[in-house]
């Protein structure tokens, strides 16, 4: 009589529509994380960005501009 591992009983008592759910759901997570990647990198910024320089500098621009 052949000795079976603990190991090898588990491989070969695994459910194969259980595998496929799992593949199926870590899918859906993978593609719900770069969806959600990508919308926040889509989203537009509202920061001042078209200021350069520190704030000491921009208040001099301002006093010669006026």
């Amino acid at each position: 009589m052949k000795k079976r591992s603990t190991y090898r009983l588990l491989v070969q008592s695994e459910e194969k529509s259980r595998n496929i759910l799992e593949t199926g759901l870590y899918a859906l997570f993978a593609i719900s994380a770069v969806v959600s990647i990508w919308q926040f990198a889509e989203q537009a910024s509202s920061l001042p960005l078209h200021r350069s320089g520190t704030a000491i500098e921009q208040r001099a621009d301002i006093r010669i501009t006026s």
